[in-house]
């Protein structure tokens, strides 16, 4: 079982890394605390979800003369493959086309997640990624609310050459901000706000995703 593990995620690895860049924001809190445990055994939940960011999004600038564009999207879709052993957890996602790797400890009540994506711009740091912060109180089996903080190093899509065949490279800012959410069964919906450091931006996130597999 750990043989077929460690061969599932090598292969995996090695074809995401030819994927890496584009944008990157905060995976679900609620989800990663999802993830139900086996006794002795490695478990796994396949994510399905979407994203919605209202408030100060980065518009960028459109530079069609330039062939040059930069923008935040707005929305986004979530692919997630979560592994579980005990308390921890490890696997990756792909919000859109970017992926990000994911890595973590929970218990009943408090889970810490990190991740982490390469992107591409020598005006920046190659990394985004951050740390978060859970608190979960299970009101039963199946229904549960959690908050969450967290800081992370946030990132959206540059596109250097518009109007042809071109490499998106990845620009980043840094953000702190607090969520809340609620679970049932294998669903979920997450709200969370963002601060931008540096600059005066406030996001505000709604986030819905479902657990299959799990």
């Amino acid at each position: 079982m750990i043989r077929k593990f460690c061969s599932l995620v090598f292969c995996v690895v090695a074809l995401l890394l030819l994927l890496a860049g584009c944008s990157n924001h905060p995976p679900s809190a609620a989800q990663f605390m999802n993830v139900k445990m086996k006794e002795g055994e490695f478990n796994n939940s396949f994510i399905v979800g979407a994203s919605l960011r209202r408030g100060d999004i980065y518009k960028g600038t459109s530079h069609i003369h330039e062939d040059y564009d930069d923008k935040e999207d707005i929305a986004n879709s979530d692919l997630s493959l979560l592994f579980r052993y005990s308390h921890f957890v490890a696997g990756g996602s792909f919000e859109n086309m970017s992926f990000r790797y994911i890595m973590g400890f929970r218990s009943r009540y408090i889970g810490l997640q990190g991740w982490g994506g390469m992107g591409s711009d020598k005006e920046d740091p190659p990394f985004s990624g951050g740390l978060m912060l859970i608190e979960e109180i299970p009101v039963c089996d199946e229904f549960k609310v959690g908050f969450s903080e967290y800081i992370a190093n946030n990132g959206y899509p540059v596109d250097e050459n518009l109007g042809g065949l071109g490499f998106l490279s990845t620009r980043t800012y840094n953000e702190f901000g607090f969520g809340a959410y609620f679970t049932y069964k294998d669903f979920s919906f997450e709200f969370r706000y963002g601060r931008e450091i540096g600059e005066p931006r406030n996001r505000f996130y709604f986030m819905t995703n479902y657990a299959f597999f799990n």
